[in-house]
């Protein structure tokens, strides 16, 4: 595989959290804590994939200003404007993370980038157990099982909107390997996602542990709250 990426999946059209990628932890977006981490510690392309509505011009105008690439397409259907995503960036594969992240746990994309790499996967997860903390998905997949999709299949609206539904419901159809992470399934309650207000402040407070680190490891996040919540 020549070219992964990493694509952040970002909008400002949050019900709970009004527009929560622009909320400030530590004085920083969290859209920008999410790019940053990724940049720091993966060496791959780095795509912001947002809508085409004017409500989301805010996150073009972040992206321009900090010279990071990003694409635009249908808010609703996901799947498609993920897929005009890879074909014009001439991308063969890509690892989804969503914009509610702080947290995104770079070691795992590795681990989970190297396997995919080394086995020749159409998907490597750790979404098919669900045994993991709430905002530490990891999904990396080819680009050719999605244009095959569109090609070829009809899809559910749900399908549209969770751009991986179609391949786990299929998953017999397809190589996917499950990821495995002990600490995760051992705390696989912990929340590390921001939904509202409340995890937005928790966030805040976990950093400021970490002596406002945000590179700190995820797996020394999850050992912290583990020993508070569980």
């Amino acid at each position: 595989m020549k070219n992964i990426s990493l694509i952040i999946f970002a909008r400002l059209s949050s019900k709970r959290l009004n527009k929560k990628v622009f909320s400030k932890i530590l004085n920083k977006y969290l859209l920008e804590i999410i790019y940053l981490r990724l940049k720091k510690k993966l060496k791959y392309q780095i795509i912001v994939n947002t809508s085409n509505k004017k409500k989301d011009n805010p996150i073009v105008k972040f992206c321009k200003s900090r010279k990071i690439k990003f694409f635009r397409g249908d808010l609703n259907n996901v799947f498609l404007r993920t897929v005009y995503c890879l074909k014009k960036n001439k991308i063969s594969a890509f690892v989804r993370v969503n914009a509610d992240r702080p947290f995104v746990d770079f070691d795992q994309i590795t681990k989970a980038i190297t396997i995919f790499k080394s086995k020749r996967y159409d998907i490597v997860t750790n979404q098919l157990s669900k045994k993991s903390p709430k905002g530490l998905s990891c999904e990396v997949a080819k680009s050719k099982i999605f244009y095959d999709v569109l090609r070829n299949k009809s899809l559910k609206k749900s399908d549209k909107e969770h751009i991986f539904n179609y391949f786990y419901r299929n998953r017999k159809q397809y190589k996917i390997y499950q990821l495995k992470n002990k600490l995760y399934e051992q705390n696989s309650k912990i929340n590390l996602s921001i939904d509202n207000k409340k995890d937005l402040i928790r966030t805040i407070k976990i950093f400021s542990k970490f002596k406002r680190n945000l590179y700190i490891s995820t797996s020394k996040v999850i050992k912290l709250l583990s020993v508070y919540e569980t």
